[in-house]
């Protein structure tokens, strides 16, 4: 029995090596391109970690409540909200 056992084993496996080797295990599948221009991909883009602060002092607003204006609009419209 065990010959016989043996023997089957073998033709099932031989049968179906055979039908791998008729169709082919793996079928290539083809990618459908759309579109007629190919783009690269974004890929990661990490974040700057600086290892030291380039400016040493923060940038001060230009105008505060002690700055004077230099050079005033003198348009119509402007005059106009400064009397109102």
């Amino acid at each position: 029995t065990r010959i016989i056992y043996i023997d089957t084993m073998a033709r099932t496996t031989a049968q179906s090596a055979a039908k791998a080797n008729k169709s082919g295990t793996r079928k290539r599948q083809v990618k459908l391109r759309t579109k007629t221009h190919f783009y690269k991909p974004k890929t990661l883009r990490l974040a700057r970690t600086p290892k030291y602060t380039r400016k040493s002092v923060q940038g001060q607003n230009p105008m505060d409540k002690h700055r004077v204006i230099k050079f005033p609009v003198t348009t119509e419209s402007a005059m106009k909200k400064i009397e109102d």
